[in-house]
């Protein structure tokens, strides 16, 4: 999950109400959500990040395993994973043609670790609200097997209404 939906919730913004009907499938049990510790970084206010706790007190959220800030991830165990640069440079220019990793905004980097981190574990989805995500996710799906959709999607999935 993308760190925009914890900020729909907090903020009462559109698109709040599929976030609430996602986070209501994972308490039944329905489906796995997670979140990269990416989310605690890019999360300045921590209004976010205390929607993150309480979630995974109440067991409808996990931390990814491969989860981390930059490019360290940590698959199956302890040691650290190195992203490549160039992995994160590909990534970034697929979303944003004319960025270049080392002078990409944090935010845009920190989309980057997110969908990297799905990617790594082999998450069926990357959940989020962002315009430019979804806009680009048929090349994200393409040259990075990252599969890109939006709550209202999922919840389409499972024959629920949508809520705006």
């Amino acid at each position: 999950m993308d760190t925009n939906l914890f900020y729909d919730v907090v903020e009462s913004r559109a698109g709040a109400a599929s976030v609430e009907a996602l986070l209501e499938l994972s308490r039944q049990g329905k489906v796995v959500l997670y979140f990269t510790a990416t989310t605690d970084f890019e999360d300045q206010s921590g209004a976010a990040t205390k929607i993150v706790l309480k979630l995974i007190k109440e067991g409808v959220l996990q931390e990814a395993p491969n989860a981390g800030t930059h490019r360290e991830f940590m698959p199956g165990g302890p040691g650290l994973h190195y992203v490549k640069e160039q992995e994160c440079e590909g990534v970034l220019q697929d979303i944003w043609p004319t960025e270049q990793w080392r002078s990409a905004s944090n935010n845009k980097r920190g989309d980057v670790l997110h969908l990297l981190a799905s990617q790594q574990n082999k998450h069926d989805y990357f959940v989020t609200n962002d315009r430019e995500l979804l806009r680009r996710r048929a090349i994200l799906k393409t040259k990075h097997a990252i599969a890109v959709l939006s709550p209202q999607e999922i919840l389409k999935c499972y024959d629920l209404p949508t809520a705006r």
